[in-house]
């Protein structure tokens, strides 16, 4: 069953930025692939492991602690990796069944980590690389990249830079990236075009088209 933008997520695309709760978005996308889903028990996951997290942590805990106390709940724990088998898969897209799998996407796996941090009031950003999206974590005192797909390893600007040579194929060429923060509606419509991609390949262009459609209220 094809399902056309909710009324959800046409709202939460329409309200402020700020305000913008990416999960409960995410969820909504996802269900041009899985159909309608109730995003309750995604959101108590998350306040779940968000709650793991803030237990380890001493009052006053700084970037160093946090980051640790993330890896080891979200990864050790957890076991939250990226998909490197079947990286295209729409699965991959879709926050309630990468929660389930335990294995994503990137931005996927990135948003579960910046709505965590959101949670505890950490300054935690989605940053938008070529052919990779990462983590920034910035306090003013530590200002470090996390790279969800690749289990929480933390990443000086330095090598996003070898990190993207890598997967773009261009070994010894300059690469220049922008580290701006990304705001939300841009990680949505990421997400969406990731999805649309793994439909074009997948040759369903029936769902293709739906996810055009919901990338007009993202981007109109």
């Amino acid at each position: 069953m094809l399902v056309e933008p909710s009324a959800a997520f046409q709202a939460l695309m329409a309200g402020d930025e700020q305000a913008m709760e990416l999960d409960a978005a995410a969820v909504e996308l996802a269900s041009i692939h899985t159909g309608p889903c109730d995003p309750a028990p995604v959101l108590r996951l998350l306040d779940e492991w968000a709650g793991q997290i803030d237990q380890m942590l001493m009052p006053g805990a700084g970037g160093a602690h946090f980051l640790s106390a993330v890896n080891r709940v979200l990864f050790d724990g957890v076991g939250l990796r990226g998909d490197h088998e079947d990286y295209y898969a729409a699965e991959n897209s879709c926050l309630p069944l990468v929660i389930e799998r335990r294995k994503g996407l990137p931005i996927t796996l990135s948003v579960i980590y910046l709505e965590i941090a959101r949670r505890l009031l950490r300054p935690v950003y989605g940053v938008a690389l070529p052919a990779h999206f990462v983590c920034q974590y910035n306090d003013g005192l530590v200002r470090v990249y996390v790279d969800v797909f690749d289990q929480g390893r933390l990443l000086t600007e330095e090598d996003c830079v070898e990190k993207i040579r890598e997967l773009t194929a261009r070994p010894g060429q300059k690469v220049e990236l922008q580290f701006t923060p990304c705001d939300k509606r841009s990680i949505v419509a990421r997400m969406l075009r990731n999805l649309w991609g793994s439909y074009r390949r997948a040759g369903d262009n029936p769902r293709a088209g739906l996810v055009e459609s919901w990338l007009r209220f993202v981007t109109p």
